[in-house]
């Protein structure tokens, strides 16, 4: 049941979406093997890291996705902090697949990392099964940006595609520290079918 509250919180933040890419056939390959909790366990130390950032970093950890997460920023949080953090989560990953997972795989995965999809913008509150909820344009847009860097990317992993709204206030501290490209990407349900431009941004050099 969902309820929507008499004159509703709206409040701006930047979301992030991110997920780890090739995580469907490494997860199978690690259930015919009967490795599956050493999956359970990457999963779990990635939350304890975000757990233990999100203070200092001002973020709420709003969803788990089976395989990534939805993180929501203050709209006034600077890009900086959210681009250390990706950096940081790619890192953590990658100690965590080359010291466990890599050992026990029996096939070889093409692309390994995370990959990242942000936006800003309006979010609503609602009442959803007794829990808080948010819905609104940039959780849709910021999710189908993060799965649509492999279209057209044969490696998606360390990169994100940003919303041109929400790179505009990223410039400043983005240009010059980071390779940034013109992109567009067809997002499913979103700007009618028509091609939505954005920003393509490498974390590593």
């Amino acid at each position: 049941m969902t309820l929507l509250i008499p004159n509703p919180p709206q409040v701006q933040k930047v979301v992030l979406f991110f997920d780890i890419c090739s995580s469907t056939v490494i997860l199978e390959d690690l259930l015919r093997t009967e490795n599956v909790k050493l999956w359970r366990n990457l999963l779990l130390n990635l939350r304890d890291y975000l757990n233990k950032r999100r203070t200092d970093d001002g973020f709420e950890i709003y969803k788990f996705m089976g395989d990534g997460w939805v993180l929501l920023f203050n709209a006034d949080t600077r890009a900086e902090v959210i681009f250390e953090l990706m950096k940081g989560l790619s890192n953590r990953y990658a100690q965590l697949h080359t010291s466990t997972i890599r050992n026990v795989l029996t096939i070889e995965i093409a692309n390994l990392g995370i990959a990242f999809g942000i936006d800003r913008g309006t979010l609503v509150k609602v009442v959803m099964n007794n829990r808080f909820e948010y819905i609104g344009q940039p959780l849709n847009v910021a999710a189908r940006l993060q799965s649509a860097i492999s279209d057209n990317d044969s490696k998606p992993a360390g990169k994100v595609l940003i919303s041109n709204n929400a790179f505009v206030g990223m410039r400043p501290e983005l240009q010059g520290e980071y390779r940034i490209e013109n992109a567009s990407r067809s997002l499913r349900n979103i700007a009618g079918g028509r091609k939505y431009l954005c920003k393509k941004v490498t974390l590593f050099p």
